[in-house]
């Protein structure tokens, strides 16, 4: 499941989905802004094609690491879900430790 905006304290936490999503419709923002900020809730919805969706592309993504780390690349995979204090250290070490490759995730393959 992707990170999705949130309100820290009056700051509204923007992930790399939520700018996308803004790409391809503005007002998909407004709606998250107030889902993030309480004045809407979240719509519950499940729909099963979207899961497959999700599965393909988590085994695409899997695929493709594992054919960096084939080709010889240094990956460094930042545990957690969210932006904290601690995905940033850890990203900062990694980049300090001259890792080639950062990635994110919190599901599939370590």
């Amino acid at each position: 499941m992707a990170m999705i905006m949130k309100k820290i304290d009056d700051t509204i936490q923007l992930s790399a989905t939520d700018l996308v999503g803004h790409l391809n419709c503005g007002h998909l923002t407004a709606l998250d802004v107030q889902v993030a900020t309480g004045a809407l809730k979240k719509p519950e919805n499940y729909d099963p094609l979207l899961e497959i969706l999700r599965e393909r592309g988590q085994r695409h993504e899997d695929a493709y690491i594992q054919h960096l780390r084939d080709a010889g690349h240094q990956l460094t995979k930042i545990e957690g879900v969210d932006v904290t204090d601690s995905t940033v250290d850890a990203t900062l070490e990694a980049m300090r430790n001259g890792s080639e490759l950062l990635f994110k995730r919190h599901s599939g393959m370590a």
